[in-house]
């Protein structure tokens, strides 16, 4: 009896779709991760163990009022790279259309000040902003329900023969930089559920990583 076909997940192609689709209806967005969640070869190098921790100045109230992001701003999502099954990390070139962040402050004091920042895309997140570091509250996971696979002649397999589903973790991170450029990270970590004759296979995305930039734009 011949031996039935190994069916590919082809998840590299879905995930592309659905980590995009998904940025795109859920997020404000331009982009990011913080320092202490970035993962991999694109995490921030640590430094060394015998260097002395510097000390940060302390802030004002009128320091941190003064610095903190207002008004409008470009939002944009940049690709970075994505992690597959295999262990190869290959690069991602991309950018989303950009979006409009508009930031209206609420309070402000010595320990930071908070307020909310409405997205063209129709959503509105709470922020915090310290004087050095930006924090927009987003928390987001996203599944995809069952996707077809594809055989390896690209056919694609019934579901009920053959299927994946796909759940996204989104880690945002703090965004940090100058006056007119913040810049965070974003990590979107996939797990997978196979089922009937869809299988795994070493081109499989486990993370992507994309860069969040917002831009300040000018006063109308």
């Amino acid at each position: 009896m011949t031996p039935a076909p190994r069916v590919r997940t082809q998840v590299l192609a879905v995930l592309g779709l659905v980590a995009v689709g998904a940025l795109a209806a859920y997020l404000l967005i331009g982009d990011g991760q913080p320092a202490s969640s970035r993962t991999g070869g694109d995490a921030a190098t640590p430094s060394s163990a015998s260097s002395p921790p510097e000390e940060l100045e302390v802030l004002s109230a009128e320091s941190i009022t003064q610095s903190q992001p207002m008004g409008r701003w470009r939002a944009q999502v940049i690709g970075r790279s994505q992690l597959l099954r295999s262990g190869v990390r290959v690069p991602l070139d991309y950018r989303q259309q950009p979006t409009t962040w508009t930031f209206t402050s609420e309070s402000c004091s010595a320990d930071g000040c908070t307020g909310t920042v409405s997205s063209s895309s129709g959503r509105s997140f709470p922020y915090t902003w310290d004087g050095r570091e930006l924090v927009v509250d987003r928390r987001l996971t996203d599944k995809s329900g069952k996707v077809a696979c594809f055989d390896e002649s690209g056919d694609s397999v019934p579901i009920p023969e053959g299927a994946a589903s796909h759940t996204y973790r989104y880690s945002f991170g703090s965004f940090a930089g100058s006056a007119d450029r913040l810049t965070s990270r974003l990590v979107i970590e996939i797990s997978t559920e196979f089922s009937g004759s869809c299988q795994a296979t070493p081109d499989d995305p486990l993370t992507y990583v994309e860069d969040q930039v917002l831009r300040k734009l000018p006063e109308s």
